[in-house]
């Protein structure tokens, strides 16, 4: 996936694009390697070009993981954490399968962010952007029930990566979702009972996506 294509880049001029290009190395994760930990120093801002990559929080006793949302391709990762007062990672990020990042060092970035006021309007735009995505997150959690929000994030992971997009584990997703594994089984079985969904290990196709979206209506 070119920058061209990433929501945050798209009104960027191919002079800001070609500046971005110079300044990214592109890092390759295997299924389970870590690309920050919670607590680490701030180094760049991420861009997912293959692959899906979990933020994921542990729990005091650092057994448990909540996992925060999945990210991939065309989505960023740490863009909140570089502006924090204190410059170190919030959470954890590991790759769920095999995934190529993008790294923009956090140096250069503000330089260019200084430099080129559209790339500063941009992430401007694409912080609020997520700030209502949250904002709706939460909304969900609180009025929808469990398969009104795993239809919709099946939908969400269809428009961002097509069919037959990679199903994160039934705990992983229970902690997206805010429920229990047990009833994401249930629901995920009921889906694929009515037609809503074909499964080929844990990648999902959606044969007829008005006929889910019609579930979270």
């Amino acid at each position: 996936m070119d920058l061209a294509q990433v929501p945050l880049f798209h009104e960027l001029s191919p002079e800001d694009l070609e500046a971005l290009r110079r300044e990214a190395r592109p890092l390759r994760l295997g299924r389970g390697e870590v690309l920050f930990l919670e607590g680490e120093p701030v180094r760049a801002l991420y861009v997912v070009q293959r692959g899906l990559i979990k933020v994921y929080k542990l729990d005091p006793e650092g057994r448990k993981q909540v996992v925060l949302h999945t990210e991939g391709p065309g989505r960023v990762l740490a863009e909140v954490a570089l502006f924090l007062d204190r410059p170190t990672y919030p959470a954890s990020a590991e790759a769920l399968e095999e995934s190529k990042v993008l790294a923009i060092p956090k140096g250069r970035f503000f330089q260019l962010l200084e430099a080129r006021p559209p790339l500063a309007r941009a992430l401007i735009r694409y912080l609020a952007r997520r700030q209502g995505q949250l904002l709706h997150l939460l909304d969900r959690l609180v009025f929808h029930e469990v398969r009104e929000r795993l239809a919709e994030f099946l939908l969400e992971r269809l428009q961002a990566e097509g069919q037959g997009f990679r199903l994160p584990t039934n705990p992983e997703l229970a902690a997206l979702l805010g429920t229990v594994p047990e009833a994401v089984s249930r629901n995920l079985g009921e889906l694929y009972r009515r037609g809503l969904i074909r499964l080929v290990g844990r990648r999902v196709e959606v044969p007829n996506p008005e006929d889910l979206r019609a579930l979270v209506r």
